[in-house]
């Protein structure tokens, strides 16, 4: 089949059938981008894979769990009879488990891992040898959680945090191969994020807790989000609240965390 067009380079997203994934699809569309499209939810895929298209995109999508070993390397290989490189690799599928440590299990923390730890390192695997041929860029979403662990939040932070350290250990060994690697630690984004259970799913019904005045849409996000991968950022935070956040975690530790104190929801 035809290879990649000329000066249009194939972006890969996995989590890409909704918020921040489904709208860096779009913006990587607009912008002149070819698609790899990865996530669960084929239907919502689908969806994501047509408006994409009418912006001019080539797309290919699958269904994919990033938890399972083989499926990146599927969607690879598919897109593979379409493209003949990968030069952006957005690594975005996660999740967030919420709850005490009480009320979590063994079990909990190891799905919150399998997603946002093994998903992430799986995905990269997949996807390393084309991005060293194409002396591509390796994006990773963390979270402005990576840096702050509030309470009842300690699996997902635990996570956030590894993929920090992630990034700065693999920035140093893949810069010899031309790679650069990019952390995004979004604060609070408009998204299905806070509508995800501790086990993965989607409850169309859990109301929206945070006030939307401090909320970015997600397609404000992505128009930060694709800048600062064109420039090759080693990080990037996004959203006013979450630059702030970070900057009193480091300047006031002690305030950011007698402000966490004081809002918690005391158990009853």
């Amino acid at each position: 089949m035809e290879g990649v067009k000329k000066n249009r380079p194939v972006v890969l997203i996995t989590g890409a059938s909704s918020g921040i994934g489904e709208a860096l699809a779009i913006e990587y569309a607009r912008g002149g981008a070819d698609l790899i499209l990865a996530a669960r939810r084929e239907d919502k895929l689908k969806t994501v894979s047509e408006r994409a298209s009418k912006q001019g995109a080539r797309v290919v999508f699958s269904a994919c769990d990033v938890t399972k070993d083989g499926d990146l390397e599927r969607v690879v290989l598919l897109s593979q009879l379409t493209f003949t490189a990968i030069d952006v690799v957005v690594v975005n599928a996660g999740f967030g488990v919420k709850g005490a440590l009480a009320e979590l299990t063994l079990s909990d923390y190891r799905r919150q891992f399998e997603t946002n730890i093994f998903g992430v390192l799986r995905t990269i695997y997949a996807t390393l040898d084309h991005l060293k041929k194409s002396r591509g860029r390796l994006v990773i979403i963390g979270s402005v959680v990576g840096h702050i662990a509030p309470p009842d939040y300690s699996a997902y932070a635990m996570s956030k945090f590894a993929l920090r350290a992630l990034c700065e250990s693999l920035r140093l060994e893949l810069a010899p191969y031309g790679i650069s690697v990019t952390l995004i630690s979004p604060g609070l984004i408009d998204s299905e994020f806070r509508k995800i259970d501790k086990t993965g799913k989607f409850i169309a019904t859990r109301k929206e807790t945070v006030p939307r005045w401090l909320v970015m849409s997600a397609d404000c996000a992505a128009r930060e989000i694709v800048r600062a991968i064109q420039k090759r950022k080693d990080e990037a935070i996004i959203t006013t609240h979450g630059k702030i956040a970070v900057f009193l975690r480091y300047a006031f530790p002690g305030l950011i965390f007698a402000i966490m104190t004081r809002f918690r929801v005391k158990p009853k």
